[in-house]
Parts: structure tokens; sequence; C-alpha cells
């Protein structure tokens, strides 16, 4: 897994409902990284595993790649691991740390918070950090 987003870069939320055990729902956010760079769309996911939420970039570290071979599947068929299905690459569902395959790192975690029934995950983030959250 690698460092964990600071919350001070949140610049908006967004509400999702939440994912039933081993499964997950994508959500996009945006990134902006520098007012001189333009703000980029990235896709990430959110899953119940083992009755705890977790939400991650849906990138994989080796390549960049989405992790999902079809929308919104990301476990592997006995649900005990995430699986990128472009070179295999395999993942602890708990932490993100990368378990077998090409990955050097483990997945990018992505803040997430309840709020009622719901679950609100990021909208947008900067890379600068703001006093707005």
């Amino acid at each position: 897994m690698t460092d964990p987003i600071n919350p001070e870069q949140i610049t908006g939320w967004q509400q999702l409902d939440p994912p039933v055990e081993g499964k997950a729902v994508t959500f996009i956010f945006t990134e902006t990284i520098s007012a001189d760079i333009p703000t980029h769309e990235y896709e990430g996911f959110l899953i119940r595993f083992n009755g705890d939420l977790r939400a991650y970039r849906n990138s994989c570290p080796h390549m960049g790649s989405p992790l999902d071979w079809l929308p919104g599947q990301f476990f592997s068929e006995d649900g005990s691991q995430l699986v990128c299905h472009t070179h295999d690459a395999r993942f602890n569902p708990a932490d993100g740390d990368c378990i077998s395959g090409p990955c050097p790192s483990g997945l990018s975690e992505l803040p997430f918070r309840m709020k009622g029934d719901a679950v609100e995950v990021p909208s947008a983030l900067t890379e600068e950090e703001t006093s707005s959250a």
C-alpha cells in the first residue's frame, strides 16, 4: 500500500451505497496536481471484505492499467484476493499489499467516511494541500 492521502488534499466528496460482502462499487474522481497541469479523471473502487470497507485507486502499480476485467469485477474466483486482470498481480483486499505477480508496491488507498447508511468517497483531490475539505 502507498502512503495515505492527507485529508487536506480532498476538495470534494460524493456518496455511494456501500457494496455487499465480496463485491465492489466503482466511482470517478478528479485529481489536480497543480494550477499549471490540467485536472485528470481517475477511477476508484470501494470493496467490502470480511465485513470491512476499503477504497483503492483502480490502477495497478505495475503498469497503471485498471484492475477489473469487467466493470466492478476485482475479486478472485474464491473472493480471497483482488486481481489485476492484465498481468495477474494479486493483492490483499484488507490492506492493498501485493501478494504475488509483477507489482512493485501495493494499491493506492483512498480515504472514505460513513455518512448515515451511505459511504462518502472523494470526488476531487489536489496534490497541493489546502485548508478546506
